[in-house]
């Protein structure tokens, strides 16, 4: 049975929780529509449901970390405020010991665990899809212009590499593309026909690597079928899907039944597979960082300095994560390395500064 402290604490924390959560999504859609709002007008037959129904998805898709940092920002707000107003002092001096106060915190931060962990497995692969669809079909112009977007990699059977931006259902074709054929020898199309038997390119260059190691262009082509490109009939379908759009099942069943993987593929799923596993953890490690420096008593506590250096340090390891995913995709680090130091380290860190907390 919760008791009243507990009920208390937990009415705060969500309260915070969600005002943060939706006023930052709130603030995102606002921004996001206006930068949109030309594309927005002009197709004539998307409705305000499919509107709302994208930018639901972008919420899902973004709740690995909207989600934990809605949890550090109500969670230094309540526990400064219980601090200030000597409520945690109040509290132990009933004989309630400080770990067991912060009971209501790991509740919501490990109900926020399985949440991420069940839209990754469930929801996410099925809205970035939506997401990507929709950009493609109505969101044409910002699309094409964000350079932000992941670029696609296909590894052929004869080490050749099919590098692309995305794939143009519209056209049956893929958009952007760079044919590595040889470290010396690329051929970049706008459009390549997403057919194996036919591979038909338009608006094709040649180029070649000089003695100068300068690419010059050679040839160049309005449309050209590629007789000698060849990929497997299986690579383009999964080329549609990236792997970061899959589930952690679909990720799994890659990795341990698919014949046709590459080592290249492999450390991308791989990858893959381990960032979405670790990264709803992310709540939890967010309590344990923020806890100690939370419930200090001082005279001199700073929110303002504890909000600062909490919400720099969340953006700080996003961007390390990131940059994880490049190197353990890359092949630079190995992805257990990448993708769980850093996790590991910051654990090791304010773990043991949370220990030690009475």
């Amino acid at each position: 049975m919760i008791k009243i402290w507990e009920r208390y604490i937990l009415r705060e924390l969500l309260k915070l929780f969600a005002l943060f959560l939706f006023g930052f999504y709130f603030l995102y859609v606002v921004i996001d529509y206006s930068t949109h709002m030309q594309d927005f007008t002009l197709v004539k037959n998307l409705s305000i449901l499919k509107i709302f129904q994208y930018y639901l998805l972008q919420f899902i898709k973004r709740m690995d970390i909207l989600l934990p940092l809605a949890l550090l920002i109500g969670s230094i707000k309540v526990l400064c405020q219980l601090n200030l107003n000597r409520e945690l002092l109040a509290f132990q001096s009933a004989g309630i010991r400080m770990k067991k106060l912060m009971r209501p915190f790991f509740f919501v931060g490990s109900c926020l665990v399985l949440i991420n962990l069940g839209v990754n497995e469930f929801i996410v692969p099925h809205s970035l899809n939506f997401i990507d669809k929709f950009h493609d079909a109505h969101l044409r112009h910002s699309f094409r212009g964000k350079r932000t977007d992941p670029l696609h990699v296909m590894h052929l059977d004869d080490h050749s590499k099919l590098v692309y931006q995305y794939y143009d259902a519209a056209r049956e074709s893929f958009f952007d593309v760079i044919w590595i054929r040889s470290p010396s020898d690329l051929w970049r199309m706008r459009y390549l026909k997403a057919d194996p038997q036919h591979p038909q390119g338009q608006w094709v260059d040649h180029l070649e690597q000089k003695e100068n190691g300068c690419f010059e262009k050679t040839q160049s082509f309005s449309s050209l079928i590629f007789r000698d490109l060849e990929w497997n009939r299986d690579m383009p379908r999964r080329g549609y899907i990236p792997f970061e759009n899959r589930s952690l099942k679909e990720l799994w069943k890659i990795l341990k039944t698919d014949p046709l993987l590459s080592s290249f593929e492999i450390r991308e799923v791989l990858t893959q597979f381990l960032f979405k596993l670790i990264m709803p953890f992310l709540a939890l490690l967010v309590l344990i960082a923020i806890i100690p420096f939370c419930t200090s008593y001082s005279k001199n506590l700073s929110q303002f300095y504890l909000y600062s250096i909490g919400i720099f340090t969340f953006v700080a390891f996003i961007a390390l994560m990131d940059a994880a995913v490049i190197l353990g995709e890359s092949d630079i680090l190995s992805p257990y390395v990448a993708i769980l130091s850093p996790f590991v380290i910051l654990l090791s860190i304010f773990g043991w500064r949370f220990a030690n907390t009475r």
